[in-house]
């Protein structure tokens, strides 16, 4: 069957939308969240999701603003519908994976899109995307991927996470270079810490799944709870669970590496 608009499949509407606060829209696919932040000049999308439809047309329904793309990390999740638009900005590292797809299928739809070859830029610590009238910060945040960034929306008072800080699968970590779980932990608590330093700047954390938004005070219970991650005992209760029937340790599949 075709549907007349490229949104829609079989199953319904691919992507939900709902309005948190003026001018800040929240984007699901399933249980991915992409944000997109309008200012008076341009709008930022943080995260693409992983592509299906057409996401670009789905954001310009909601503003005719130009659109600067931000990925919170280089996981093909959180990059799939990038090539929808020229150019996108990510931290450092994320270039080297986010346009490898999880699977033949969908690097072949990645592939097809108008802009496989995108261009990266690089952003660090302390960057300032000006909106207009909005100000958006840049946080280094790495440790579930060595390319993971936060975003401070000053004016609209909401921290932007990514798979870094929020209701889940935090430290189900995937990374380019494997490093020891100790040191994981170690970078996460002190980014952790990081952002709690700014606590008064923002009143709601939004990350990329499993619920939003999210109380800050979330931020309390991962400082307190890391520093218990680096118990030897802790540690093996991990590995366990990431252990296959072969008692070997793996990450989960659909993020493409094994560890």
């Amino acid at each position: 069957m075709t549907y007349r608009n490229t949104n829609i499949d079989e199953r319904g509407v691919m992507y939900g939308k709902w309005m948190t606060a003026p001018d800040t829209w929240t984007i699901n696919f399933g249980n991915v969240y992409c944000y997109l932040l309008i200012g008076k000049e341009r709008a930022l999308l943080f995260d693409t999701a992983y592509g299906v439809g057409n996401l670009r047309e789905f954001v310009e329904g909601i503003t005719d603003k130009p659109v600067t793309v931000v990925n919170s990390h280089g996981h093909f999740d959180h990059t799939g519908g990038n090539p929808w638009w020229e150019e996108v900005w990510a931290g450092p590292g994320a270039e080297s994976v986010m346009k490898k797809a999880f699977s033949p299928e969908m690097q072949k739809d990645f592939d097809s899109k108008p802009h496989p070859d995108y261009q990266v830029h690089t952003v660090r610590e302390g960057y300032v995307f000006d909106l207009g009238g909005r100000e958006v910060e840049v946080f280094e945040i790495p440790a579930h991927h060595e390319s993971s960034i936060a975003l401070l929306d000053r004016q609209g008072r909401g921290l932007y996470s990514g798979d870094e800080m929020e209701a889940g699968q935090v430290l189900l970590f995937v990374r380019n270079q494997i490093i020891p779980v100790k040191d994981v932990v170690a970078a996460h608590l002190e980014n952790m810490k990081k952002l709690k330093s700014r606590e008064k700047e923002f009143d709601v954390i939004c990350p990329a799944h499993n619920g939003t938004p999210l109380y800050k005070g979330y931020l309390d219970d991962y400082i307190a709870a890391d520093p218990d991650f680096d118990k030897e005992d802790i540690i093996e209760v991990f590995l366990d669970y990431c252990r296959d029937d072969e008692g070997k340790v793996y990450s989960l599949p659909v993020w493409g590496s094994t560890q």
